[in-house]
């Protein structure tokens, strides 16, 4: 067994503002009750982004107290794309699925985001319209900040709208590598890279290897490979066959991260076809 690389590890600034706001925040509040203490879990949220660390506390406060904590249950349906979105939300707990869903009920899913991650800046720049189907999974608590009260404090200060536009940036710039990568991969190799990625950010190690803190069906990893559940049971199977992961009661464990890594970077002959990558639209920010 390969214990994972320092590469491939747990997102602690995620588990920290996870775990604070799990011990410490209700389920709702408005974001003007909230004591110091409260707000910092909402500070590190923020400065958690090197982009936007350089944001003073009076700033930072002008948005909390304009805002609101809201908390959802999982499956929970937050907004549907296309819908009015005038918020971007700070992930405190839980995690928030993005994605679409056609008429006939299939599915596909963009990412699972963690917590401490600033979204929606996407929807609120354009047209305030969500960009996908935004779903809690576990019990998710977001704190919504009116776009307006982000408005105000950037027309107020020009480097908060260039840090902004960094934070955005270095987002594309992290979308166009993943869609370069994984267009021109075999299928095992996207489903490799996509589990590396998921341990990259939920990832607990264990005696065995990496542990995702996130439970998944075969139909999620369907829907986040964007292909059916026929040929992730095969190569999942394959993988498992192989000892590279462990599946028990929607859990995965990953026990040979090198070899994963090895097969994510076309070094392992995996005699696979190549199945179609389809991405309905570019992920939003």
């Amino acid at each position: 067994m390969n214990l994972p690389t320092r590469n491939v590890s747990y997102a602690d600034p995620a588990l920290d503002i996870s775990v604070k706001a799990a011990s410490t925040l209700p389920l709702q509040i408005s974001g003007s009750e909230l004591s110091r203490g409260q707000r910092e879990i909402i500070w590190a949220a923020f400065r958690s982004h090197l982009a936007l660390r350089t944001w003073p506390d009076d700033v930072l406060n002008a948005l909390i107290d304009s805002g609101y904590l809201r908390s959802y249950t999982d499956g929970a349906l937050i907004y549907m794309a296309d819908a009015p979105c005038p918020d971007i939300h700070v992930i405190l707990s839980g995690v928030l699925e993005w994605g679409w869903a056609s008429a006939d009920g299939a599915r596909a899913v963009l990412e699972f985001i963690p917590p401490g991650e600033v979204v929606n800046l996407t929807a609120v720049l354009t047209d305030l319209r969500s960009v996908h189907n935004q779903r809690a999974r576990g019990l998710t608590r977001l704190f919504h900040i009116p776009f307006r009260t982000v408005q105000d404090q950037l027309d107020r200060d020009p480097n908060l709208t260039a840090s902004l536009l960094r934070l955005l940036a270095v987002r594309a710039r992290d979308l166009f590598d993943r869609l370069g990568k994984l267009g021109l991969m075999s299928f095992r190799a996207r489903l490799a890279y996509q589990l590396i990625a998921l341990g990259e950010r939920y990832g607990q190690p264990d005696r065995d290897g990496l542990s995702l803190g996130i439970r998944l069906s075969q139909e999620d990893l369907a829907a986040l490979l964007m292909a059916s559940r026929q040929h992730v049971n095969k190569e999942l199977r394959w993988l498992i066959d192989q000892h590279i992961v462990r599946v028990r009661y929607g859990r995965i464990t990953l026990l040979d991260i090198d070899r994963l890594r090895s097969i994510s970077d076309g070094k392992v002959h995996t005699l696979v076809s190549q199945v179609p990558l389809h991405r309905p639209h570019p992920p939003s920010c």
